[in-house]
């Protein structure tokens, strides 16, 4: 079994992470990252919806079934289209962990972080709209977060991340929120960044942060046990394989120090 990642960069690895160190994760991992186009949150729409259709063809001509569209905007833009042109494969998107928020908020609000796509798409919109929490949800675009996730000095970057992070929470009156969603599969990277950020404005607020790694990784492993049950002669080989749209050594510096593990295959995809 082939089981696909997909993301505009490496976001998706926060993903990735999740299942196989808490989910056991073990099938045979190809994830793309598109790394020529990164980041999708500012760009045309139509632009990103054709690089999305041509990077998710690709995994599923070499044989990826589920497939992981581990960016909330690649999801936000594409998901029901391709579902309805890929019937046969099992794609599991990504969204906002609002849901996560709204069943454990008390009497306060939730501020949602994402790019700017996703903010402005009717997915999230609909999300919202269907929890009925309309009045109780903040939307913020942090785009430049995604821009910080991929940069190979990521690590000795803090006080800019920091910076960056405090500009935007300043905007609202923390103490009337009780939840930050990570809206964007790059921001977990940053969670300590935000704790840190969060003590420095008022080390007595309770705010929880949450994003949707968890959930998604839960959901790919029910559909990879489903169809170990239809079929019993599914052969598991366990490797990963990653693969990127440019040549790009801090990628591939950037997604060791994220997934920790030595034994990754890299490859490149040329458009």
């Amino acid at each position: 079994m082939r089981v696909g990642f997909y993301d505009s960069g490496l976001g998706g690895l926060t993903v990735l992470k999740e299942a196989i160190e808490n989910e056991g994760l073990s099938q045979e991992i190809y994830y793309l990252g598109d790394t020529k186009n990164t980041p999708y949150g500012t760009k045309d729409e139509e632009f990103v919806k054709g690089v999305i259709r041509e990077n998710v063809e690709y995994l599923v001509n070499i044989g990826c079934n589920p497939i992981v569209i581990a960016c909330n905007t690649a999801t936000s833009l594409c998901i029901n289209e391709l579902r309805e042109k890929y019937k046969d494969i099992i794609l599991i998107g990504t969204e906002p962990a609002v849901k996560v928020a709204a069943d454990s908020k008390i009497n306060k609000k939730i501020l949602v972080l994402a790019t700017s796509i996703t903010v402005n798409q009717e997915k999230l919109h609909s999300l919202i709209n269907k929890l009925n929490i309309e009045d109780e949800v903040e939307l913020c675009p942090a785009d430049k977060l995604v821009t910080f996730a991929e940069n190979v000095n990521c690590n000795s970057m803090t006080k800019e991340i920091n910076n960056y992070i405090k500009s935007i929470l300043l905007k609202y009156n923390l103490n009337d929120f009780s939840h930050i969603v990570l809206g964007c599969t790059h921001f977990p990277l940053f969670r300590n960044n935000f704790k840190s950020v969060i003590n420095e404005i008022n080390p007595k607020i309770e705010i929880s942060i949450v994003d949707g790694a968890k959930g998604i990784s839960k959901n790919l492993i029910r559909y990879i046990d489903k169809i170990k049950e239809r079929d019993s002669n599914n052969i598991c080989k366990k490797n990963i394989t990653v693969i990127t749209t440019s040549e790009n050594k801090q990628f591939v510096l950037r997604t060791r120090q994220i997934l920790n593990i030595d034994e990754i295959n890299f490859q490149t995809k040329l458009h």
